[in-house]
């Protein structure tokens, strides 16, 4: 049984991801299946009380939801999708062209076909297209006061950021997702999964969090087949060989041989070959409410990663469907090893970006794509600075160099940003420069007023 979700959140989505030091607590742009769970899991409480305090038939209905078979899947926020790893993009700015997908594209050209742009490949993070995502996200610092000293107590200064409720109209954020049971799920079960009700969502629940919940059963269409498949995750998975270690994605039989072990019975047909794969990989771990414990960490294929199967014959829809609705690895009923079946090649959420992105000669400007690259290096402020007197000389005639390249600062940029700030400086005319100088300050300023509203 599958049923589509749907989320509307009121309140910023405080979606955390694992701390890097002193860093602020960043969030996820999307809301993980592990999350949704643990929502349920203690709206469920809330209803019937501890499961160990409940008549064994309560007990059983959650451990079916919770324990067993029962797959929650992450929730996208509407124009919201993962770019998978295979797709290489427009590196410094978004256009409205097609970019190739490795996974069924031929194309190896290393420039955008739209704009003239440099192509990278996709990082496997959410993005957000068209114009209607607005501000993405909030940053709080939260501080307890010594009550003698009146200065923050020692470890309890930090700062945690949110994902916005609200989009760039002003309207609440809605997030969709699938949630799949066992078609033998019990009837009290399943209407309890339908019922809508308000939750609670991510950390600093007393002030953030507040969604309403809502779900109904699906209709789902039948997705393509092929007997060149792409499995396209879209949460973590946790793949292991037969004696539970984690798989050498590099070694293409090994991985072939723990998919045709996990996925034969469901697919009913043979998989020849794992014909190309683009993954990266993390560690992954979580909390565990109910003993109050930390979940073990493990190694796994991040979201994003794309596998290209190639199949004895065509597998049938349903089974496809089945398999996306099941997913694969280990932990799925935690919200691990989510995935998307593909036959053809990416392309961004239908109605967003061709709408919004920039085409003709606006999506062509070179000034806003240097811009972005200067402005994405981290180095904005200091490229502002250094690139003023520059542009005078240029303006005056002077013949262009690259002696900017020689500062301190820049002499560990990686090899590629390297070339790029070469190509600025030594190819572009003196307008394009006064114009990428103009656009950098802009962008600079907005990020720094960001930063002081939050």
């Amino acid at each position: 049984m599958l049923l589509d979700v749907q989320v509307k959140a009121h309140q910023p989505l405080a979606l955390g991801v694992r701390p890097a030091g002193t860093a602020p607590v960043q969030t996820q742009h999307h809301i993980p299946g592990s999350v949704l769970r643990g929502a349920l899991a203690a709206a469920w409480i809330r209803d019937h009380g501890l499961p160990n305090k409940v008549p064994p038939q309560l007990r059983q209905e959650f451990v079916t939801l919770f324990e067993s078979e029962t797959v929650f899947g992450p929730l996208f926020a509407t124009g919201s999708q993962i770019v998978p790893l295979s797709v290489r993009r427009c590196k410094y700015q978004r256009c409205a062209g097609i970019h190739p997908d490795d996974a069924f594209d031929d194309s190896s050209s290393p420039y955008c076909g739209s704009c003239g742009g440099p192509l990278t490949a996709g990082r496997g993070e959410v993005e957000f297209f068209g114009g209607t995502a607005g501000r993405l996200v909030v940053q709080r610092t939260h501080l307890e006061i010594h009550d003698k000293r009146q200065v923050a107590s020692d470890g309890n200064l930090f700062t945690r950021r949110a994902l916005t409720h609200q989009d760039s109209k002003g309207d609440e954020r809605q997030f969709h997702g699938r949630i799949a049971a066992a078609d033998d799920l019990p009837e009290a079960a399943a209407r309890w999964l339908k019922q809508c009700r308000d939750l609670r969502l991510g950390g600093r629940r007393g002030t953030s969090g507040g969604v309403t919940y809502s779900a109904a059963t699906a209709s789902p269409r039948l997705p393509g087949t092929g007997e060149r498949v792409a499995l396209r995750l879209t949460a973590p998975a946790i793949l292991t060989d037969t004696s539970g270690l984690p798989l050498d994605l590099a070694d293409r039989d090994q991985l072939g041989e723990a998919l045709r072990a996990e996925l034969s019975c469901l697919l009913a047909t043979r998989i020849v070959k794992v014909e190309r794969v683009w993954a990266r990989r993390e560690r992954v771990g979580g909390w565990h409410a109910a003993s109050n414990l930390p979940k073990p960490v493990e190694l796994a294929v991040s979201a994003g990663s794309v596998l290209l199967l190639t199949f004895d014959e065509p597998p049938a829809p349903e089974a496809l469907l089945a398999l996306a609705g099941r997913g694969v690895g280990l932990r799925r009923n935690e919200g691990f090893g989510a995935l998307e079946t593909a036959t053809s090649a990416w392309t961004p959420p239908s109605g967003s970006m061709a709408e919004d992105a920039p085409t003709g000669p606006e999506a062509m400007d070179p000034a806003e794509s240097y811009a972005r690259m200067l402005y994405l290096s981290g180095h904005s402020a200091w490229f502002i600075d250094q690139l003023r007197p520059y542009v005078e000389e240029r303006a005056a005639g002077n013949p262009p160099h690259d002696a900017l390249l020689e500062r301190s600062r820049l002499r560990n940029l990686p090899g590629e940003l390297r070339r790029d700030v070469q190509d600025l400086l030594l190819r572009t005319t003196p307008d394009t420069l006064d114009r990428t100088l103009a656009r950098l300050a802009a962008l600079h300023r907005l990020k720094t007023d960001e930063e002081q509203s939050s």
